[in-house]
């Protein structure tokens, strides 16, 4: 009975007209936003991101926001925001799908927008990348780049690519690729200032980097060897520390992987003291969404030993155009 009381209290506030949430949701139904100020804010982002001037991007957002944000959410969004970006014209305004909620806090209440600009990614297909941004008296207060624009539910593929029984992939058929290296905790001098590097491109440029020997012996180990462990997963689990990294994508053009998309592998290089990673035990590997292979590190040290090699040749002259 004490919880049936009080949840008729709690429907009586919300419903009382003297409430101001209660107030502001009748304001949101029957009122038609003029969104101008809005789109003219989020389109100063996207300029800033274009233009890679982060520290006026950062400057757009309140401090309480700016502290919260990981580096590796900057280079995220500055990244991915600029492909897209360089990839398409800025859409028509009858393009962006905008909404708005408003929220009521000790009762003050601010009317936010929430805008996705789509970009079509031209060396993708026809793939659409969408940047949402929320924003509110000239600030903003959310911004990501990402597959879906605000409202749509993140859904994961029901088809799943079956385990292959053996793998086949060789240097001579990668058609693109792309590494990115997080030196995490350790912050060393691998990558930028910031502790990453990023180096991209396609067959021609992965020749250049003077890898060849190792990708051959490593795709040789995985075409070779049996996985400790093969499974479906999706989305990987977020990292319990700041560990380092390696994240290695390819295409490539020979059967049947010219069919699923990207291959990749990824591995914890080393764990934040005292906050040790479930998966760093594991090179990951899979050959599309969700079809994943587990190696051991501990039954697979020639693995490790070239993927570590890998990872730490100098790239330098060809890092990614880093963002300011």
């Amino acid at each position: 009975m004490k919880h049936l009381l009080l949840y008729i209290g709690f429907t009586l506030l919300l419903c009382g007209c003297w409430n101001p949430t209660y107030q502001a949701f009748r304001e949101l139904e029957n009122t038609e936003f003029e969104n101008t100020p809005e789109l003219i804010t989020a389109k100063k982002a996207i300029s800033f991101i274009e233009s890679s001037q982060l520290d006026s991007l950062k400057e757009m957002f309140p401090s309480e926001i700016l502290k919260s944000a990981k580096d590796s959410d900057w280079e995220d969004i500055m990244v991915n925001g600029r492909k897209a970006i360089e990839s398409n014209n800025m859409p028509p305004d009858s393009l962006v799908e905008i909404s708005n909620t408003i929220n009521v806090n000790n009762g003050v209440k601010q009317i936010f927008a929430k805008l996705s600009f789509p970009f079509i990614i031209s060396d993708v297909g026809s793939q659409k990348m969408y940047i949402n941004l929320i924003t509110s008296q000239g600030k903003l207060y959310g911004l990501n780049v990402g597959e879906h624009p605000f409202g749509m539910r993140f859904i994961e593929p029901t088809y799943s690519e079956p385990h292959l029984d053996q793998h086949s992939v060789k240097y001579e058929s990668i058609k693109w690729f792309r590494m990115w290296y997080g030196s995490g905790f350790e912050r060393n001098d691998y990558g930028d200032r910031f502790g990453y590097y990023a180096v991209s491109g396609d067959k021609k440029k992965i020749d250049k980097l003077k890898i060849d020997r190792e990708l051959t012996d490593f795709f040789n180990l995985i075409n070779s060897t049996k996985p400790d462990s093969i499974d479906f997963k999706y989305i990987e689990d977020k990292s319990i520390g700041d560990p380092e990294y390696i994240y290695l994508r390819f295409k490539f053009d020979n059967s049947p992987y010219d069919r699923f998309g990207e291959f990749s592998i990824y591995h914890h290089l080393k764990d934040e003291p005292g906050k040790t990673e479930p998966m760093s035990k594991y090179i990951t590997i899979k050959h599309s969404d969700k079809t994943r292979y587990l190696y051991s590190v501990r039954k697979n040290p020639k693995m490790v030993e070239l993927i570590k090699k890998i990872t730490y040749n100098r790239y330098d002259k060809y890092f990614e155009r880093r963002w300011m």
